[in-house]
Order: structure tokens, then C-alpha cells, then sequence
């Protein structure tokens, strides 16, 4: 007598129930297993497991997973043909998303390890593809870097990495990208690093003025790299102008919230800097340091900022000077200018604040 076909529709779909379940249970084991051996050190063992879960899952994102996982443990014990076998089928999926484009980047890194010229050329082939067919996604940031470091190895002159940079910063792809700001920035820097600062001082200056802020996160980078080069070049009063453009986005959003660069305290210290040493303004020094202080309130350089503003206020205004000390005393007790603040406070009307005696190291 034959079954009710209902019955065998859902004995069928309980046995592919089941097969899903195995496979996705042996997949997280397979995986868990690799992890523990990878953190252990046993990179082989991890390579094996992971291999061992690509098996268990019929899902193709799983797969690749497990698969990069095993290669970048191959990697790790320097097996390039293991890392090779597993990488090749990532890559060759073609997805846009997660674990394609970075097993392509992984595997033209490994072929410029290699000592087949043809290896190597067809990885600068494929990292110049990625850059230039994908350059708002993060392995083309990672291609870009790992092509330049590449490029520069057997080329102190740099050339043939700034011609590279100036070619893809005429490329329409590249500058409508969010990579064209990286492009710019690492042609500067190599401009500069050869010791042509008028070039230096131009590809800084097309950094800064090409891509906005916030969305530059060269922005801090550049304008401390121009100013810089704007006072060795004997035009401290170009350098404040350019430190004031780069700390003006921060002043204009202050009202939403910060979006303080890194090195906009940098920036900060370098003007007061200049106030003081280049434009011999010590007015405008003091007051370029305690806006550091102010300002910048997640800062390490707050204090130096403090001692530095103390030490220019003393000579014309000592009781503001004292007023800095004991700031500096107060608020910054176990940090290296405190001690030397309680000292320099002995003639101050109410004299030092107590020692609060911090451990040593403090």
C-alpha cells in the first residue's frame, strides 16, 4: 500500500531538516575547534579543522569562511602552497562582499614573495585591479598599501611609486572615490621623503584642498605637514594660517559634539609653538597653550601645554603665571610638570597646594 504523500513530502523534508542541522553543527564545531588550536599556537592542527568544516556545510559563505580561516593559519606556519589551495576558490567566486576581495588581496601578496618574476607581476596586476575596479571598498586601501610598500623596496628615488600615485590621481574612477585622499597622501609623503620641499609643500597642499573634512582622514596629517613646511621654508606666518584652517572644523562643530582629529592637539601645540619660537609673540603663545588645555580635553599634552604657557606668562604677568601652576598642580598632580609647578609657586600668595604624594611612576 502506498504512503500518503503528504506522509513522504514531510519524512522529506524532515530528512533535510536534519542534514541541515549535521551540517551546520559540524561546521561550528569544525570552526570552534580551529579557533582553539590557532590560539594555541598549533596552526597546522587549526588548518585541518577549519578545511574539515568547509567540508560539513553545503553553504557557500561558510565555506569561504573556514577556508580563509585555514589559509591564513597556513600562512602563519610560511605554507604558501596551502595558503594558495584554499585561498584560489575564495577568490575565484567573484562576491563583492567579506572574504572574496581579501582572499584576492591575500593571495597577490603571496605572489610577491615569490621568486618567479612572472608570479610577481601578475600579483601587481591584480592589486592594480582591485584598486582600480573597487576603490571605496577596504581591500583596495589594503592593495594600494601593499603595491606601494612593494614598489618601494628596490627604489630609494621613490619614482616609480609617485608616478603609480599620479597616474591613478588622474584616473575619473579614483577621484570620485573615497580612496583618492589616500592616493594624494601617500604621493606627498614619498614627494617629501626625497627632500623636494617646494613639491612637498604642492602635493600637501592638493591633500588638504581636494577632500573635505570629515571625510579626509588625512585632514590633520596634511595640514600639520604643510605648516611644517611652510615654516621651514622661512613663512611662519603661512604655517599659523594653515594650523587655523585645520582647527577650524573643529571649532565650527563644537556645538554637535567634537569630531577632533588625532593630531588636532598636535596641530594646536605646533601653532603656539610658532607664536612663540618663529613670531616671538609671547602673548599670543600663552594663549595658543592654554587653548591646548581647554580645548583638547582628551589630550595628553595638556599639561606640557600648562607648564609651557606658565613659563611665558611668568615674565610679564606672574600672577596669572601662578594661576597656571596651580592648575597644573591641582589637576595634573602626578604627572611630570607638577612637582616643578608646587616648586615654582613658592612666592605665590597662598603658595603651593599640598603634595598629594603619588607613587613613583605616577
Amino acid at each position: 500500500m502506498n504512503a500518503d504523500p503528504s506522509a513522504r513530502l514531510g519524512m522529506a523534508l524532515g530528512l533535510v531538516f536534519t542534514g541541515c542541522v549535521a551540517s551546520a553543527n559540524g561546521y561550528r564545531a569544525g570552526v570552534a575547534e580551529g579557533d582553539r588550536a590557532y590560539r594555541a599556537g598549533r596552526f597546522r592542527d587549526a588548518a585541518q579543522a577549519y578545511e574539515r568544516a568547509a567540508l560539513a556545510t553545503g553553504a557557500a559563505r561558510d565555506q569561504d569562511d573556514a577556508r580563509y580561516r585555514a589559509a591564513m593559519a597556513c600562512r602563519r606556519i610560511g605554507d604558501r602552497e596551502c595558503a594558495q589551495r584554499l585561498l584560489s576558490p575564495v577568490a575565484a567566486r567573484g562576491r563583492a562582499w567579506d572574504h572574496g576581495p581579501r582572499a584576492r588581496l591575500e593571495l597577490a601578496s603571496l605572489g610577491l614573495e615569490s621568486t618567479s618574476p612572472d608570479q610577481v607581476g601578475a600579483a601587481h596586476r591584480a592589486l592594480a585591479m582591485m584598486i582600480e575596479d573597487a576603490p571605496d571598498t577596504g581591500p583596495a586601501r589594503g592593495a594600494l598599501r601593499l603595491r606601494l610598500r612593494a614598489l618601494d623596496a628596490p627604489d630609494p628615488t621613490r619614482a616609480a611609486s609617485v608616478a603609480w600615485l599620479e597616474a591613478l590621481a588622474r584616473d575619473p574612477r579614483i577621484r570620485r572615490s573615497l580612496l583618492l585622499e589616500s592616493v594624494l597622501a601617500e604621493r606627498a609623503t614619498r614627494v617629501e621623503a626625497v627632500g623636494d620641499q617646494a613639491a612637498a609643500e604642492a602635493a600637501w597642499t592638493e591633500v588638504v584642498q581636494a577632500v573635505p573634512y570629515p571625510h579626509n582622514s588625512h585632514w590633520d596629517d596634511g595640514h600639520l605637514a604643510l605648516a611644517r613646511l611652510q615654516r621651514a621654508r622661512g613663512r611662519p606666518g603661512e604655517a599659523i594660517e594653515t594650523l587655523s584652517r585645520m582647527l577650524s572644523v573643529r571649532e565650527s562643530s563644537w556645538g554637535n559634539g567634537s569630531y577632533a582629529a588625532p593630531r588636532f592637539d598636535d596641530g594646536a601645540m605646533l601653532q603656539a609653538e610658532i607664536f612663540r619660537d618663529d613670531l616671538r609673540d609671547a602673548s599670543r603663545a600663552a594663549d595658543a597653550y592654554h587653548r591646548v588645555y581647554s580645548e583638547h580635553l582628551t589630550s595628553l599634552r595638556r599639561d606640557d601645554a600648562l607648564w609651557e604657557e606658565a613659563a611665558l606668562r611668568r615674565r610679564g604677568d606672574p600672577e596669572g603665571a601662578c594661576r597656571v601652576w596651580r592648575t597644573l598642580a591641582r589637576e595634573f598632580p602626578c604627572r611630570r610638570f607638577a612637582a616643578r609647578a608646587r616648586a615654582a609657586m613658592v612666592g605665590c600668595a597662598g603658595g603651593p597646594p599640598a603634595d598629594v604624594g603619588c607613587a613613583r611612576g605616577g
